[in-house]
């Protein structure tokens, strides 16, 4: 039997009806949710119990909604710094609040008894770090149990038993679809139960929900669908949810182009959890095949944040052709919370098989080390009303400053130091910041301030972050 996608356009055309409006980017916590879950408390719909609390004293709930015979589990945010699926989870309680596509939920709520268990990890999330107090990893704990967090998420397994589970999670941004440019938004998995991975009467329900769910979302993500590596992990609660009789499916969350805070992939959560439902209380899965699933491409690693390619690079006369790769770090003012980024070169040299998020072909610009400012030092305050392009169409890309000033970064395009002499813009190391400059035909174009890439132009607005030497 075919699907029919008319549900999930609708959804997908309505789903800023059910966007929780109050989790706006990934580094909310529990405090955040808090007051969300409060008000599910005093629903006619919605059951919510307290079931424990974290090491710090986190109060951990399970949500639920339903009268089906059918139970079906979600956890989130085991890893604190993972929360798309956390946001997309309360998108789903204000879709089943609202009173638009009042038919379907009925059906679904009739069929189907929901659990939700959402930020197993508030304690992480607090830090947005993906361990919990301990420095433990909750989700290689699932045999020996020895933190808060993990027994909590065993002891509800237990009272469900659920027929179906899903795992969510996030995955770094920079997986492929296999060896492809293409980014792997969301992998899935229906994790082995066994060394060997063989697969019984429960881990095919998953491999056939996943088929189904696979050519839902083609439909709005062609070709951005992997599958997350099946090697069977031990101490892992899906593999283990698996082997004990849920059907459970893995959802890894990973990158899109220019959607640096998952707020597309928190959409495609939601929609791919709705659809995931109706397969569920209707068994739609059961029409499908095996062969989708094995058909998915397997996550790889082929992309990076920025790709610039056919560089010349000039040594003592002989020329080299190279492509850099550059990738960066967040990292978060303990101040004011501003999220500053540190680049770093990954890769140099014949990177054709790579691609980027940014993918630029410089075939005809020599690359170059961008040099120090030293022939005076400038006030920090005056650094805000100074053309940059001026230090810029020179080739500068540090200004020395006698200002002290706390933390690593700058707000300003522009990196600062302190010290008479800096040697800390190591050019074309593998580790390094991204800070050197483009010609063409002997004329600065392009500068590269800690990994962003600035047009030398009179009028243009200089995005990004510099880096401060001490």
């Amino acid at each position: 039997m075919p699907q029919n996608f008319n549900l999930e356009q609708d959804l997908y055309n309505n789903y800023e009806n059910f966007r929780e409006k109050t989790l706006t980017h990934r580094r909310f916590n529990h405090s955040d949710i808090l007051p969300l879950i409060e008000q599910l408390k005093n629903s006619k719909d919605f059951t919510v119990n307290k079931v424990g609390s974290s090491v710090e004293g986190r109060d951990l709930f399970l949500i639920s909604i339903g009268q089906g015979e059918k139970k079906v589990f979600l956890w989130s945010q085991m890893h604190g710094d993972e929360p798309t699926a956390t946001a997309a989870l309360f998108d789903i309680f204000n879709f089943f609040s609202d009173s638009s596509f009042s038919d379907f939920k009925k059906h679904i709520l009739s069929k189907v008894t929901l659990y939700f268990l959402p930020m197993v990890n508030p304690d992480g999330a607090e830090k947005f770090e993906r361990r919990n107090f301990f420095d433990i990893d909750i989700n290689r704990d699932a045999e020996r149990l020895q933190t808060q967090e993990a027994v909590i998420l065993k002891e509800v397994f237990d009272s469900l038993k659920a027929d179906f589970g899903f795992n969510l999670h996030d995955q770094d941004p920079r997986h492929s679809v296999g060896n492809s440019f293409k980014s792997a938004a969301i992998s899935f998995l229906a994790p082995a139960f066994n060394y060997e991975k063989d697969v019984d009467t429960v881990r095919e329900k998953s491999i056939l929900l996943i088929g189904r769910l696979t050519k839902m979302l083609n439909q709005f993500i062609p070709g951005h669908i992997a599958k997350y590596s099946d090697d069977y992990e031990p101490r892992a609660f899906g593999d283990n949810f698996q082997k004990w009789g849920t059907s459970t499916i893995l959802v890894e969350s990973g990158g899109w182009n220019n959607d640096p805070e998952k707020q597309f992939l928190r959409k495609l959560n939601f929609l791919l959890l709705i659809s995931a439902f109706k397969e569920i209380a209707d068994g739609g899965y059961k029409n499908e095949t095996a062969d989708t699933y094995d058909k998915i491409p397997f996550n790889d690693k082929y992309i990076f944040d920025l790709l610039l390619r056919n560089l010349t690079l000039n040594h003592n006369g002989n020329k080299l052709r190279i492509d850099v790769a550059v990738n960066f770090i967040e990292f978060v003012s303990k101040t004011d919370k501003t999220i500053y980024k540190r680049s770093f070169i990954q890769d140099l040299g014949d990177l054709s098989v790579f691609y980027g998020f940014q993918d630029f072909d410089f075939s005809g610009y020599e690359i170059q080390r961008g040099k120090v400012f030293t022939e005076k030092k400038i006030n920090l305050e005056d650094i805000q009303t100074i053309d940059l392009y001026d230090y810029y169409s020179k080739g500068f890309t540090v200004l020395t400053s006698g200002d002290s000033i706390d933390g690593r970064f700058t707000d300003f395009p522009i990196n600062i130091s302190f010290r008479e002499s800096n040697d800390s813009t190591n050019f074309l190391r593998i580790g390094a910041p991204a800070d050197f400059v483009l010609l063409k035909n002997c004329k600065i174009e392009y500068v590269l301030i800690n990994g962003f890439l600035q047009k030398v132009q009179n009028d243009r607005e200089f995005l990004g972050n510099g880096i401060i030497y001490k």
